[in-house]
Order: structure tokens, then sequence, then C-alpha cells
């Protein structure tokens, strides 16, 4: 009986790890915004599963190559301008139900990344990644602590540079916010004037921890041990 037990463990964990690969993938949709026109910042976040997988922003819209910044993929990205308070924003909301059973026994972890990019005339723009966790479709159901990831880009137009954020997922997720933001005071540039940052390749993956990732490996192991 014991080796029966362990074989339908071991056997569990397998078919676990083999799933940890669809896990990796992108779960944003238009991460490029190459294909989807972008809709109200109101309308994401006051209607999670109507406008789940749409960039909603405060004042964006998407262009191609301007100002001398070239999209980092594809031929379209996301510009961002003032919206005349702290900062200007990007929002996406994601159904995580999928994922309850990993998210639920403490083992997932998020990870937010995009590219940001400014033109030469912005010597200090300060932008970022933003991820919120939720346990229903809807803003009030906000738990846990948010991600950040801040960055303080160059002042070169031909260098994408990289924010990110990682950490791991509140029990009972069930829907995250992924948000792109930039400083509005940061864009104002050496003319006296205030200038757009850009957003491209944005991406949100969610992972077992490496933990969990070594209990896996281990059971599978085990299993291997068994059926010899």
């Amino acid at each position: 009986m014991r080796t029966i037990s362990s074989l339908a463990c071991a056997g569990a964990a397998v078919l676990a790890a083999a799933a940890i690969p669809a896990a990796k993938a992108n779960l944003l949709v238009d991460p490029g915004f190459e294909a989807n026109p972008l809709t109200s910042y109101v309308n994401v976040l006051n209607n999670f599963a109507g406008f789940q997988g749409i960039w909603g922003t405060e004042n964006g819209s998407i262009v191609g190559s301007e100002n001398g910044v070239t999209p980092a993929q594809g031929v379209k990205m996301l510009r961002m301008d003032d919206d005349g308070l702290v900062a200007t924003q990007g929002f996406q909301v994601t159904d995580v139900t999928s994922y309850a059973g990993m998210i639920d026994s403490g083992s997932a972890v998020a990870t937010l990344s995009a590219l940001m990019n400014v033109d030469a005339h912005v010597p200090a723009a300060v932008g970022g990644v933003f991820l919120q966790f939720f346990s229903a479709a809807n803003y009030g159901s906000q738990i846990g602590t948010p991600l950040q990831g801040v960055l303080n880009l160059d002042a070169s137009p031909n260098t994408w540079e990289p924010a990110a954020t990682t950490g791991g997922i509140p029990v009972g997720t069930r829907w995250l916010v992924s948000q792109v933001y930039y400083s509005n005071a940061s864009l104002l540039g050496v003319d006296g004037a205030v200038h757009p940052g850009y957003v491209d390749a944005t991406d949100l993956r969610i992972v077992p921890e490496p933990a969990s990732l070594g209990l896996l490996s281990a059971a599978a192991l085990l299993l291997g041990l068994r059926r010899r």
C-alpha cells in the first residue's frame, strides 16, 4: 500500500510538473500593442470581466516610430502622455482562476516586466511596473501587498530598458491588475516641454517558486526509481 501511495503522489507531481510550461506563457493580451485598440482605464478598473485582456490608459495612444524612438518589437508601441496628475498609467486585468491550485498552495510567483524608453530631450525619466492582487472581479477586492518595479531611464532613445518586479501571489488571488506608468514630473525635457514616455514588450508570468520546482523534480525522480 505504501508503494502504491508513493506512486500515486509522485504521479500527481509529475502531472503538475508537466503543466508548468503552460504556466510560463505570457498572460498579457497584445503585450506589444500591435493588435488591439486602447480603452479607458475607467472601463478596465470598473469592469474586470468585461474588459479583461484590453489595455486601458489615462492618457495614452498606440503609435509607430516617432521622436527618434523605434518600437522594441513589432511596429507599434504605447505612447504615454502627461495626464495632469502625479503619474500617467496604463492597466490590464487578467483572470488567473485557472492557476488557483498553485496560488492557494502558496507556491505561485508572479513576474511583471516591460521595456521603457523616452526621447533624447528627457534626461531623468522615471517609469515602472506595478502589480496588484484581487480575490474577485472588482477593484474593491484587493488583497495582499502590490509588487512594484521602478526604473530610472537614461536619455538615449536607442536603448529600451526593462522595468520588472517579482514576488509571491497571495493565497485567494483570482485576478491580477498589471500596470505600466511614468512619473509625469520626470517627463519634463531640457527644452522646457513635457515629452511622452514609451512602453513595449510587456510580460506577465506565473511560475512555481523554486522550492516547489525542487519538490516536483524529486517526486518525478522517485517515480522513476519506483518503476525500476
